[in-house]
């Protein structure tokens, strides 16, 4: 990346010659690896391709291209709240003898002053992010201190009051959200999917509720954690609020098509599919055995780690939660299926052999180099908010395609960094290329007819 220096294994070459190889490097990414057996070395020393791939430029991330507008009062009011409990904390604190009790005090674990500097700077999505990573510490604290002095708010019929005042909150939002009305369906159910996110989050936020019945922990304990997730639930629900309030006035007067019917049947038809693929062991266990994986050779790194990144259960673990959030599941299927296609496309090009011991980081290097173009290709410079939110893990995996790392040894020879590297490369593209017809299927529309 940009502002890292060489490695200081690579060879202290003239910057005209270093340019020289690295444009033949690059050069060789039009034509790209022909599939398996293509294991010949390529011309550059390791260390040099090693380099190359940090220095290769990245793509832009999915917060550069789209992420919902926070206005300045939303990211004020944040801080606000923020501030409000850290003061509440400190005063509570002043009445307890800190000596004979068992907790550090946090106080803003050092974020607020963060969050006021971005709001002065206008940097209102930092500044919120700021807030709501503080939250939890001054929560905690606030908690802890209302437990150690019987504050009435620290009582357990009075923080299931709070927990459903919470819950309710964030039904009533999923409920105005539920027609999904679209304009620009690229744009606007991005809107709805990060409205869904923010719900998401908070419900197993709020999951923390039944800690209350769990007599093995501390009460001190029981009672910091459920402050911390109450307030940040309430930070999650506040912005599923004023994001919906932006989704309407956007959409005030405009001509819309709601899209609950359309998107149950395609949340139901993307979960036909991914349950159609066989599990990630059943995957697994067709290239490799059951050897500890410390010990296992390239090829069997390589299957091991296809398996476990393409057919993880990621999309399941907020299936209970998210029952009501149809974009949120169709993004998240849509997801998942990507993966999953992803293997074979995957598979079919490895430079991998049964039989290595090593691994040539010049694939690395043109492997990224594929993948940079199949982004150019889908993404592109102006892509619609909803594609940012259905491959942001794909563009993640073009974005970290670098070989890095500490210093090789038994456990972590540098063939598994310069691996990890080649396959982060090798299913980002692969999983980019699935997504122009799964947008389709999610917005409704095909991805030609995204004008920004």
């Amino acid at each position: 990346m940009d502002g890292r220096r060489l490695d200081p294994m690579v060879p202290d070459l003239l910057s005209s010659t270093r340019r020289q190889l690295l444009a033949g490097a690059a050069g060789a990414t039009v034509v790209g690896t022909a599939g398996v057996g293509a294991t010949r070395p390529t011309a550059l020393p390791d260390p040099l391709t090693d380099a190359a791939t940090r220095h290769y430029p990245d793509p832009p991330g999915t917060r550069d291209l789209w992420r919902p507008t926070v206005t300045e009062t939303h990211a004020r009011e944040a801080i606000e709240f923020f501030a409000e409990t850290v003061e509440a904390a400190a005063r509570l604190r002043e009445r307890i003898d800190t000596e004979e009790l068992d907790h550090h005090f946090l106080g803003d674990g050092g974020w607020l002053q963060n969050a006021r500097d971005a709001l002065a700077e206008g940097e209102y999505a930092d500044a919120l992010w700021d807030a709501r990573s503080g939250i939890q510490y001054a929560a905690e604290d606030l908690g802890v201190a209302r437990t150690y002095l019987d504050h009435p708010e620290a009582e357990p019929d009075r923080l299931r009051e709070r927990f459903d005042a919470k819950r309710e909150r964030a039904r009533a939002v999923q409920v105005a959200v539920r027609p999904y009305p679209v304009a620009e369906p690229g744009r606007d159910l991005a809107w709805y999917y990060r409205i869904e996110h923010e719900l998401v989050r908070s419900r197993l936020t709020l999951d923390w509720e039944d800690r209350l019945d769990d007599s093995s922990e501390p009460p001190v304990d029981v009672v910091a954690r459920l402050e911390q997730n109450l307030r940040r639930a309430e930070l999650q629900i506040d912005a599923a609020e004023r994001f919906h309030a932006l989704v309407r006035d956007r959409l005030d007067g405009a001509a819309t098509t709601p899209q609950a019917d359309r998107l149950a049947t395609v949340v139901d038809e993307l979960r036909a599919e991914v349950e159609s693929f066989p599990s990630r062991n059943a995957v697994e266990r067709r290239y490799v055995g059951e050897d500890d994986d410390s010990s296992v050779t390239p090829y069997e790194y390589t299957h091991r780690r296809l398996a476990w990144w393409l057919f993880d259960l990621d999309y399941r673990v907020v299936d209970d939660v998210a029952r009501d959030s149809l974009v949120r599941q169709a993004v998240d299927l849509s997801e998942a299926l990507a993966d999953r296609r992803a293997h074979e496309t995957a598979v079919d090009r490895l430079v991998v052999e049964p039989d290595d011991t090593d691994f040539d980081s010049g694939h690395t290097f043109r492997e990224r180099g594929r993948a940079r173009s199949t982004y150019r290709n889908v993404v592109g410079s102006n892509p619609p908010p909803l594609v940012t939110r259905m491959a942001e893990r794909a563009i993640s995996d073009v974005r970290v395609a670098e070989v890095e790392g500490a210093e090789p040894d038994d456990r972590y020879p540098w063939w598994r960094a310069r691996l990890d590297a080649y396959l982060y490369a090798l299913i980002g593209a692969a999983k980019l290329a699935e997504f122009p017809p799964l947008y389709r299927r999610v917005a409704g529309e095909p991805l030609s007819a995204w004008e920004g």
